[in-house]
């Protein structure tokens, strides 16, 4: 149960944005997709943060919500990231800590995946 790899419970329709997008654009595909996070990535498709609706609450309350705030301003940039070959068990101290979102990510940094905490309860409960 704890050694399955991730890349058998992320998710692979990513929802990614460019970090210099405005914050409505990234609410409004947050919105439009039903997705949790947004992946910010670069210009070559290489992570540089995430978006997740705690965030957003953090962006109304210290801005205007309507502004043209580009998404690098506000996301987080100290991702933490699994790799696709890591296992449930290792998923267990990001989560600990708060971690909701996990970013799976290739050698070169490029997000391939996302495993949440309801990816991860979803699999827990299968497996009792």
């Amino acid at each position: 149960m704890n050694d399955v790899p991730v890349d058998r419970l992320m998710s692979t329709d990513l929802t990614t944005i460019e970090r210099g997008a405005a914050a409505a654009d990234a609410a409004k595909e947050m919105r439009e997709t039903g997705v949790g996070s947004i992946l910010v990535v670069d210009h070559d498709g290489t992570l540089a943060g995430l978006i997740t609706a705690t965030d957003f609450v953090a962006l109304v309350r210290d801005n205007d919500p309507k502004d043209r705030t580009p998404v690098e301003a506000f996301m987080t940039t100290d991702v933490v990231t699994v790799g696709r070959e890591d296992t449930v068990a290792e998923l267990a101290e990001p989560t600990a800590h708060g971690y909701t979102h996990l970013p799976v990510t290739d050698a070169d940094g490029k997000p391939i995946g996302v495993v949440s905490t309801t990816d991860l309860t979803a699999h827990l409960s299968k497996a009792r």
